[in-house]
Parts: C-alpha cells; structure tokens; sequence
C-alpha cells in the first residue's frame, strides 16, 4: 500500500524575550505538505509541540509547579466529517499552515549533568486504512530566551573586559579586550598583561579557560547542587601570543618589567560541550573567564594564578542590528519585518523605548546605565592559588 508522504517546514527556533515573568510568549509557525500519490482515506491530521520523548524522567516543570510532566501544545489541521469518519483525498500536494501559541514560562532547552530540557515538533498524519496508519514528521526545536528589546541590561553589551588583581604584593595580573556579551561557536579573543613587582619570578605557563558553572535546585527542603566544568580551553606554547615588540622566548624566562600576551579561544557550539546563559527556573547556567598564569619563584616553588571575570554566553539570534526598526537602507530590512510579524510586541517595545529616550536627556540615560552595571559588576575580578586560597577584588 502507498502511504501519503509528510514534510514538515518552521521557522526556526523559538526564542522568547524577557523572563519568564516578563515574557508574553512565542507564536510558532510553519506549515506542513502531504503529498498523496494514490487516492487515500485520510482521518486526522494534527501538528503538536511537546518536549522530547526521552523516557519517563521528564524534568520540565519549574520548581513553583507542584508536578513534573511533559508539556504538550497542539494545533489540528484537518479532521474528517463525523458521518464518515474520514474523507478521501486524491492524487496531488495539499499544504496546511499552522500556529501554536507558546506561553513565555518555558524552560529554556539544555544538555547539562543535572537536567536534560528539550523539544520537538511533530506532524502527525492518520489515515483510514486498516490499522489506523499514521505518518509523522519530526523536527527538533530548541527554546531559547534574550533579554527584551530595550532593556537596560543591553547595555551590558558595550562593556569590555577590564580586570586586574594583585597577588601578594609581587605580581600584577589585568586581562583585557573582549566583550562580555558572547555567541556561541566563535572565537573569543583576550589581552592578557603579567607584571612582576618583585624580583626573580619565572612564567612557565600562561593561558586562558572559559568555564561552565551549574545550579541546581533539589528536592524540597531548599538544597543546592551545584557542579562546574571547562567548556573551552587553551594554554600558549613557547614562543606564541607574547608581544611583537618581544623577540624571545617567554617560557622559563625572568619577570623584569612586564610581558602581554594575545590568546585566541574558540567557544563551541552551543548545546554540546557549553550552553547558553540561563538566569531563571530549576537550573541556572552561568560562565567565567579564567586567565591562568603560572610562575616559580628563586626558590623553585612554583604558584598557579587565576583571575576570573564573569561572561554571557547569548544565542546568535539576539543581534544589536536586529534591535532597530526596519528602514529602506537597512540591509536587515526583510528579516526584521519577518521578526516583527512573528513577535508584534518587539516593534512595540522598541517603540516605546526610543519615546522614552526622547523624553529623557543624555545624562539621566548615561547615569542610569552606569549604576546598573555598577550594581551587577562591583566585584568582577578574582585570583585563585593554585586552588587552595581565593580573593576578590575590593
């Protein structure tokens, strides 16, 4: 017997905008073709959004819902007529659109140690032959989350790394030049700076380590799970990333003055070895940078030194030329018009935003910016001793 075939076509992942409190969902799209090749009864046809089908261990519920059960979302296309049961559909293409409305609470999808999110959607075709044959066509879709259009927090994304400690009064460490803001699967680049305040230190090794920090909430008594892993990492070798202006060999040799290094880290691609910043629900993802120095001193003990930073971790579809309103000599034009029929409340949002900006001066805006990030960076800078001691910048 020939059975109709089923394709099935969206637009993309859904990314919903805000918090989870903030968020006024995602209208998700697409549209479905069945080609039928023989006459065939058809019964039901339906497109149905759901979490992925793992198991029976599905944990996708928040921690304020009371239970833990997969989500399911759906959208009928066609049913047959009650009397008959089912209709007959000739030989030719026959093309559905559908929508699903997605509320804006949705976890975000992840691939970590302590909680495995992911979605899918699902055409599903019955036929009335013998059986109740069904076709399915099955596509995975990940659940991301930006901050809305406008938000003050966007202002995190002009910030530069800038950064430096002082370990005991005899090295000075300072990474530099990136942004905070980062996307997936692209390489990070970062300046590192070394200066010796005392004599007789040797570097022996200088590097860079981006890390993956996870929490968890557990059980119902407020317990914390916590667990951590390097998503990324790389270590110079001699002779590479030092300074042009330094012609020589770095690795074993004296701290007189100061030595800089250039370091280049490839982030991996979202959703395997890393995952996207998640600031809300059960499990909260967030991310550091690490530049690792190690140095011996005259006496041959050797020191491992780190500085950390804090680093977002963002998905590529939220972009600062996507934040603007369409115009004819926008090159973006026809993907931000897209974007705005999809999500009608973007265009409002930024709408809105520029009327507030019209109606306040440049100073109040700079002041406000300035306190947030002051209020979310006052402490951005750390040193680790090889492990065994800490302390953050005042």
């Amino acid at each position: 017997m020939i059975l109709p075939s089923i394709r099935l076509f969206t637009l993309g992942d859904v990314v919903l905008q805000g918090s989870p409190t903030e968020s006024t969902g995602y209208l998700y799209s697409g549209r479905v073709i069945i080609t039928v090749k023989v006459p065939t009864t058809i019964r039901h046809l339906e497109v149905v959004f759901q979490t992925e089908q793992q198991g029976w261990w599905h944990p996708l519920k928040r921690a304020s819902q009371p239970r833990n059960y997969p989500i399911t979302f759906r959208d009928v296309l066609y049913v047959g007529p009650e009397e008959g049961g089912d209709s007959v559909w000739g030989r030719g293409s026959y093309e559905f659109f559908f929508q699903i409305v997605l509320p804006g609470h949705l976890c975000e999808t992840m691939y970590t140690e302590l909680r495995r999110i992911s979605y899918e959607v699902r055409a599903n075709l019955q036929t009335g032959a013998l059986g109740g044959t069904r076709r399915t066509a099955v596509q995975a879709v990940a659940v991301k989350r930006v901050p809305y259009f406008g938000a003050v927090w966007e202002s995190i994304a002009s910030d530069v790394v800038n950064v430096s400690a002082v370990w005991r009064n005899k090295i000075e460490m300072c990474a530099m030049g990136c942004s905070r803001v980062q996307r997936d699967d692209q390489p990070l680049r970062v300046r590192g700076v070394i200066r010796a305040l005392e004599k007789g230190f040797k570097l022996t090794k200088v590097g860079v380590i981006l890390e993956e920090r996870t929490r968890s909430r557990i059980g119902g008594m407020g317990g914390v799970k916590c667990s951590s892993s390097i998503a990324a990492q790389r270590y110079l070798k001699a002779k590479e990333g030092a300074d042009s202006r330094q012609n020589k060999d770095w690795f074993g040799s004296v701290l007189i003055d100061q030595m800089a290094f250039e370091m280049e880290l490839q982030i991996p691609k979202a959703y395997g070895k890393i995952q996207y910043d998640v600031k809300h629900g059960p499990v909260t993802v967030s991310h550091r940078l690490a530049f690792v120095v190690a140095v011996v001193d005259q006496l041959g003990r050797g020191t491992s030194l780190r500085l950390f930073t804090p680093l977002h971790i963002m998905p590529h579809d939220w972009v600062d030329s996507g934040d603007e309103l369409p115009s004819y000599i926008s090159s973006f034009t026809d993907r931000v018009l897209l974007r705005s029929n999809i999500r009608p409340n973007a265009v409002s949002a930024c709408a809105a935003v520029l009327r507030n900006n019209r109606n306040s001066s440049d100073s109040d805006m700079e002041a406000e910016a300035n306190a947030d990030t002051s209020r979310r960076w006052s402490s951005i800078g750390g040193v680790e001793l090889g492990g065994a001691a800490s302390f953050a910048l005042q």
